[in-house]
């Protein structure tokens, strides 16, 4: 005979009901109720975006650490150049000193750059202006201290590769995949890195700053080159975390966890004339 749950509204409102001990114990099913899989199956599914942004400021802040206490400078500074400048991986690792620091050794407000994708496909070339921040200056400036025999011209992220070491060249974009990637790993992030991990963050925090201002997501729609707007807030994660939400309240049918136990609302009678 099936289990009759009996319910009261009333003391999940005034809170004796943890809603949270419910949701996370009726994941669990008991040992026995499902037997394991006979065969393999297989679901064909559309590919995902290769890359997510990082929403935990809690996990930035974790990276940094790892790479200073690991003395990866080079590596700090591009993570945090990348998530504070917004630009795609091609532009980032052409940057020199020179682009943020004047000859008198004193770090500019902003510069501006010709992104290399917006040079190609628009008819009409326009600058994208960058404001270094504080994040960047503190970072750029440990990276020096510890960086001995460095000059102006040099670029920025330099590869430390045998072929490049002793040459001013750039880190290639696949060691930066491959050095985003092993954060991941080595931190045990759940995020899925990539080069467009950095973009992405720092458009995601964009956005969270400004509490999700309307007028901020078209500056990232236009800083981007996209269409719509929609295309930018499915780019930065927005959309589908959005989604992720409303199934997740939604629990229609549930007795313990749906969007009406923790809810004011209240159905009212009709007023009568």
């Amino acid at each position: 005979m099936a289990q009759v749950i009996q319910f009261d509204f009333a003391k999940a409102n005034s809170g004796v009901i943890d809603i949270a001990t419910v949701q996370q114990s009726c994941r669990k099913l008991k040992a026995g109720l499902i037997a394991p899989a006979a065969e393999e199956v297989k679901q064909e599914l559309a590919s995902e975006h290769a890359a997510e942004p990082i929403k935990d400021m809690n996990d930035i802040i974790r990276i940094s650490q790892f790479l200073i206490g690991q003395r990866r400078y080079r590596d700090n500074m591009l993570f945090i150049v990348g998530i504070n400048f917004g630009l795609r991986v091609s532009d980032l690792i052409s940057l020199r000193f020179s682009n943020i620091i004047n000859d008198d050794c004193t770090f500019r407000d902003r510069f501006s750059i010709l992104e290399k994708k917006t040079k190609n496909t628009r008819a009409r070339r326009r600058n994208r202006y960058i404001t270094i921040n504080t994040a960047v200056v503190e970072a750029v400036t440990l990276y020096l201290e510890n960086t001995p025999g460095v000059r102006l011209s040099d670029y920025m992220f330099r590869s430390e590769s045998n072929n490049g070491a002793n040459l001013n060249k750039p880190i290639h974009r696949a060691s930066v995949d491959t050095m985003l990637k092993g954060i991941a790993r080595d931190l045990g992030l759940g995020n899925r890195m990539s080069t467009h991990t950095l973009r992405k963050t720092f458009a995601y925090h964009q956005m969270v700053m400004s509490g999700n201002d309307p007028r901020k997501l078209l500056l990232l729609q236009k800083m981007f080159g996209h269409s719509t707007a929609a295309q930018t807030l499915d780019y930065i994660g927005i959309t589908s975390e959005e989604i992720d939400e409303a199934y997740r309240n939604l629990n229609l049918g549930s007795v313990t966890c749906n969007y009406l136990v923790d809810s004011n609302l209240m159905e009212s009678d009709p007023v009568t004339a």
